[in-house]
């Protein structure tokens, strides 16, 4: 029984180096087949929306509970930024998805000391005031990309 399964293996590395092709392209990072050209914008607002639904109204910061699901929502925003990364319309959107998306990781942290805590709180709410910025500059971008057609 060893003496099969050892040939099996020896073949199947044979087979697999035989497939191997040295004048293959490299490989990227996949992200031009994952994401659409020029969604950017409309993934991370769809995101950000989708983290709202479980947050407290803006002000509310101090009670919101942090439990798996609200900060699995927020981790996604700051990972559909990062994967948007070469789809922004401008730089003053990449700027401010940029600032989001640190925010985002902030907030989603688990803290166990009060300071943690208030700190994550604060990230918070400066996550939802950068969140909303960031919504109104991708606004502002279709606007002006609409009126120059």
């Amino acid at each position: 029984m060893r003496t099969r399964t050892g040939a099996l293996l020896l073949l199947s590395a044979v087979l697999l180096a035989g497939c191997h092709d040295e004048d293959a392209p490299e490989t990227t990072n996949g992200l031009e087949s994952y994401t659409d050209a020029g969604d950017g914008c409309a993934q991370v607002v769809s995101a950000i929306g989708y983290a709202d639904e479980l947050l407290r109204p803006l002000g509310q910061e101090r009670f919101q509970d942090f439990d798996n699901a609200v900060r699995s929502r927020l981790a996604s925003v700051a990972g559909t930024v990062r994967t948007e990364a070469e789809d922004w319309p401008s730089l003053r959107v990449e700027t401010v998805a940029s600032d989001v998306a640190v925010l985002a990781v902030a907030a989603s942290r688990i803290e166990s000391t009060p300071e943690g805590e208030l700190e994550r709180q604060r990230s918070l709410l400066k996550y939802r005031t950068e969140a909303a910025r960031l919504v109104l500059t991708c606004l502002d971008e279709a606007v002006d990309a609409g009126s120059s057609d």
